[in-house]
């Protein structure tokens, strides 16, 4: 009784070392199934156009106050920034603020009028969701607005005040202060 109840238990136990039995290929059913393609939407990659910050409307934070000019011609208005002390020269579609004294370039500034914005030669539509879609999320969320960085360059899109509606785009060297 006892050899008959051990011979049953290592049959029907889950530790039994016999191997289940693997029905032949030629004994299983095959069935044909079409394969059916998938549809793939390529989203629109940005990031080789959009990995450094250029230029915003043709101007360069590294060009010179030669090269400002040959591109823009003469100024329509020029003004102290207050902030910087620095002469802000103002141009049909942008603001430039640059130290005449060093030469260089602190930020270029265009306003919300424009329909557009011109970033390292690609346009972009002058609202949110275009800039998102062109850029990705934001880098900083600020209370006046957007912050992009690429690099030592940073995009800030100023908005007003609780609402999505853009009053301006400044491109800047985020290192100097």
């Amino acid at each position: 009784m006892k050899l008959l109840l051990v011979t049953m238990f290592s049959v029907i136990s889950p530790f039994s070392v016999q191997p289940a039995a693997v029905p032949a290929a030629h004994d299983m059913q095959w069935t044909a199934m079409e394969e059916k393609a998938s549809e793939v939407t390529l989203a629109v990659d940005h990031s080789e156009t959009f990995q450094h910050f250029r230029t915003l409307n043709g101007i360069s934070l590294d060009d010179t106050m030669s090269e400002l000019s040959t591109k823009k011609g003469q100024p329509v208005h020029k003004q102290e920034d207050p902030y910087l002390g620095c002469p802000e020269f103002h141009f049909r579609d942008v603001k430039v603020g640059v130290c005449v004294d060093t030469g260089a370039i602190h930020y270029v500034h265009i306003d919300a009028s424009e329909n557009d914005l011109i970033l390292n030669g690609e346009r972009i539509e002058m609202d949110i969701e275009s800039i998102h879609q062109a850029l990705g999320e934001p880098y900083y969320v600020a209370e006046d607005g957007e912050v992009f960085l690429r690099g030592d360059h940073a995009l800030k899109v100023y908005m007003k005040s609780g609402s999505r509606q853009i009053e301006g785009i400044d491109l800047f060297d985020e290192t100097v202060s």
